[in-house]
């Protein structure tokens, strides 16, 4: 029973891990700054209460936004665009779960910048049956997607100027507790965007931890910031201070925190039930194969009453007819219940000095001692009316 348990966790873990994973980081996310990656802000956002849905707000030089939650009705964070900035923002998170309802969030530039902010998770291992690589390539092309043609993707890599960020390490010591490890990772690309050559960094979060059936995790997608070739580096200098200039609302921090130990505290709760269900359905099932194999031994043990009360009941008829042989042999119950079960009767037979089998069991037998033999249940039979020296045989009987 303790090891059906046991894998019933191991085949939960990785759901209840995956869990855990993405509201500790859709919590934690938010508040990491926008110089993590190409200096963009990913962080779980929605207009302001006083902006329309989807909309672009045109800034003037230095002005300050409000990302603002629609689910939680509470401000984010807020950050000072550059000049010539604008955004797009359309984001709500579920109040009882954590987790991104809608998310929304774009950034273009004077000349011709973009970027946009992901909240989406892609699991790896063994119960995937995906590996690492697998899930990061499975989500550049969304990342991307219209955005660039004639794409040109470098080598994924160890981001130190996202992992060195304040809010990531915050982020990475709540996984860390947890059990799991946090990488920031970068990733280069190219292309042509509009006839134009174009540069840009494509942002992730991995997420492990080795469980009992190896390492598994997560891959979470979280920008994409593109600009011409020839502004890229001024681009990326605006955006990261952009970045720099960003502050994040520690009221909605504690919210978030809150609903995560909530979600967390119910996940251990069902866990706990899962396993105790579990084990009630592992005792049931081993009581009923017990009570079946009970079954089987009583059936076992009435088939073998029959067979001895047939084999008695053979036997007394064998020496009420008084037609049994005396002499001792090597015939045994076995060899009666037998003959009884073929219907057969088994002599000793005095010609070949072998055991004869024949069909039937009669009560009168004889045998001229030179291997033939007359039978019959006719009492008033005479043997001397048969030509040759007839004399009575008795079939074998146990001893």
């Amino acid at each position: 029973m303790i090891q059906n348990i046991q894998n019933l966790s191991t085949m939960n873990f990785f759901k209840n891990l995956i869990h855990r994973q993405q509201n500790i980081i859709f919590a934690s996310v938010l508040f990491i700054l926008s110089s993590l990656f190409a200096g963009q802000l990913f962080g779980n956002s929605a207009t302001h209460t006083n902006q329309t849905m989807n909309s672009t707000a045109q800034n003037n030089p230095g002005q300050k936004v409000v990302i603002y939650d629609q689910g939680l009705q509470m401000p984010v964070c807020t950050v000072i665009l550059p000049t010539g900035w604008n955004i797009s923002q359309d984001i709500a998170f579920d109040p009882n779960t954590a987790r991104p309802v809608r998310y929304k969030l774009e950034y273009f530039g004077p000349n011709g910048e973009f970027s946009r902010n992901f909240m989406e998770i892609n699991p790896y291992g063994a119960m995937t049956g995906k590996s690492f690589e697998q899930a990061y390539r499975e989500v550049i092309p969304k990342m991307i997607g219209n955005e660039l043609t004639q794409v040109s993707v470098g080598n994924i890599q160890i981001s130190r100027e996202g992992e060195a960020m304040p809010q990531f390490q915050k982020m990475a010591q709540k996984l860390s507790r947890q059990g799991m490890r946090v990488n920031a990772l970068e990733m280069e690309i190219s292309g042509q965007r509009n006839g134009q050559p174009y540069k840009g960094i494509l942002g992730f979060v991995k997420c492990t931890q080795m469980t009992a059936m190896g390492e598994a995790g997560m891959v979470m997608p979280l920008t994409i910031f593109v600009a011409p070739a020839s502004h890229f580096q001024k681009s990326l200098a605006a955006t990261r201070e952009m970045g720099k200039n960003t502050v994040s609302n520690p009221a909605y921090e504690q919210r978030m925190d809150q609903i995560n130990q909530r979600v967390m505290q119910q996940i251990q709760v069902q866990g706990q039930q899962r396993l105790a269900q579990s084990a009630a359905a592992h005792r049931q099932r081993m009581a009923n194969n017990q009570a079946a194999f009970n079954a089987h031994q009583q059936n076992m043990q009435s088939m073998s009453q029959v067979q001895d009360a047939s084999y008695n009941s053979y036997m007394n008829n064998l020496r009420n007819s008084g037609s049994y042989n005396s002499s001792g042999s090597d015939y045994s119950s076995h060899n009666a219940f037998i003959d009884q079960m073929h219907e057969r009767s088994t002599f000793n037979d005095p010609y070949s000095g072998q055991e004869m089998h024949l069909d039937g069991q009669y009560d009168y037998n004889y045998t001229n001692g030179l291997g033939d033999y007359y039978r019959t249940d006719d009492p008033s039979f005479d043997p001397n009316s048969l030509q040759g020296d007839w004399q009575q045989i008795n079939p074998q009987y146990p001893y």
